[in-house]
């Protein structure tokens, strides 16, 4: 499924291909410090759209997110992809589904000028390959894929010691595009055309970054993990099991809610479900996400 999202400052639009949306975990299973009675206190459990209550999970989404701007088409974050052999995870595990048909219906592969992965967890890279005659290969023929430095030195030095690291992600997900000649690995704060920049955001790994929009004026970040659910808006605190260094990645938040509140600008997060874009108001007791 293909969602538009959001207003975006000037020339910028942006599409959502949606992999999987719907319950996924407990709250205290994905936020380990968001224990019952707390996680039962805040406004994101109060919503069905983030929350169901019978079944004590939050509502989450793995989704790409299609930049298109006036000189590039850019893809952001590819997902679990299919056919990965994720023995660890049984939500990952040998998936077969629709995203590549249903990206495939609003714009051909060969018009992807850009791969950009925020970070390079399993759930970020899987569609950068496809498997073709056994191999794996390149899904975007014609596209650079965009890695952040330190982000790609953190995991060539994790595999080099065991290469089963990350789901073992890296040899069917990353190495296929290195392989390929494909592979640009760029600054954290990587410029990549007038109004599109890269802004590093350490802490749910070392290397995550966002990718920032600008326009006139007008901001929007399309911030990867930095936030996983929206309960964060209102509990930065709480950092997901995921994450690398919890102190980093609620440093991160807190950054991303200060600069943004009560801008206009938007944030469009890899896992929040639908409505997936918000903006983000300050109040007396911190931050609370608008429409």
């Amino acid at each position: 499924m293909s969602i538009a999202i959001a207003e975006l400052p000037g020339p910028f639009a942006a599409r959502r291909v949606i992999e999987f949306e719907g319950p996924y975990l407990p709250p205290e299973i994905l936020l380990p410090d968001a224990q019952p009675d707390a996680f039962l206190a805040t406004n994101a459990a109060q919503d069905s759209r983030f929350y169901e209550r019978a079944t004590n999970k939050v509502v989450m989404a793995n989704h790409a997110i299609l930049i298109v701007t006036p000189r590039s088409k850019i893809l952001v974050d590819t997902c679990i992809g299919n056919d990965k052999h994720r023995p660890r995870n049984p939500h990952w595990h040998m998936r077969t589904g629709p995203f590549l048909d249903d990206l495939k219906s609003i714009i051909a592969l060969t018009e992807i000028d850009y791969v950009l992965c925020t970070h390079l967890h399993g759930d970020h890279v899987g569609w950068n390959t496809h498997l073709k005659d056994g191999r794996w290969v390149p899904t975007f023929p014609r596209a650079k894929y965009l890695l952040g430095k330190t982000e790609v030195a953190f995991w060539k030095k994790a595999i080099a010691s065991d290469p089963d690291a990350n789901h073992g992600s890296w040899v069917d997900s990353i190495q296929p595009i290195f392989d390929a000649g494909q592979a640009i690995v760029v600054d954290d704060d990587y410029e990549l055309e007038p109004g599109v920049r890269l802004v590093p955001a350490p802490g749910h790994t070392p290397g995550n970054v966002m990718i920032r929009l600008e326009h006139g004026g007008a901001i929007s970040y399309v911030i990867g993990d930095t936030m996983h659910h929206p309960v964060q808006i209102e509990r930065p605190e709480w950092s997901s099991k995921f994450c690398w260094d919890s102190s980093l990645s609620t440093l991160a938040r807190r950054s991303l809610l200060e600069t943004i509140a009560d801008t206009g600008a938007w944030i469009l997060p890899a896992h929040f479900p639908t409505p997936t874009a918000l903006r983000i108001e300050s109040h007396a007791h911190g931050f609370k996400s608008c429409g």
